[in-house]
């Protein structure tokens, strides 16, 4: 990982699949984050992100309730900043590049290839958040 603190960064995971959300809330508390939670309802997370800060989000596209699509449309629309990632096991070019468009940051493929792979994504997506971060401090010490 980069200079930045890792446990400041907050995670929120929507995966209906208990094995995979299991995984990745393993992968990140042993890589350091602290602050990840998940959820399998679309509905419970979108009452939650409204709730709560959360700096990356890792949403499934396949989700009872509400489509991945539409969870991604209604995050934007409250929350433009979050860096979302998108995971899917099935889908088409069609769906990933209407998430692209709606402002999801990066699309992953299940199933995942390895932790690494999971934490390279996150820390990705952090990388971004600290370069932003960067330009604000300098912003407003110029102005």
């Amino acid at each position: 990982m980069e200079d930045y603190e890792m446990s400041g960064y907050s995670i929120m995971i929507v995966e209906d699949e208990t094995a995979i959300s299991d995984l990745l809330q393993k992968t990140y508390a042993s890589a350091g984050y602290n602050q990840v939670e998940r959820y399998a309802k679309p509905a419970v997370a979108l009452e939650m992100f409204k709730k709560k800060k959360y700096h990356i989000l890792l949403a499934d596209m396949m989700m009872p309730e509400i489509d991945g699509v539409e969870f991604l449309r209604q995050i934007r629309e409250y929350d433009p900043l979050t860096q979302v990632i998108m995971m899917t096991a099935h889908s088409t070019l069609d769906r990933l590049l209407t998430c692209l468009e709606l402002g999801a940051n990066d699309c992953i493929l299940k199933p995942l290839k390895s932790d690494d792979y999971v934490l390279e994504v996150v820390d990705d997506a952090i990388k971004k958040l600290e370069r932003w971060r960067a330009a604000m401090k300098e912003t407003i010490a110029i102005s």
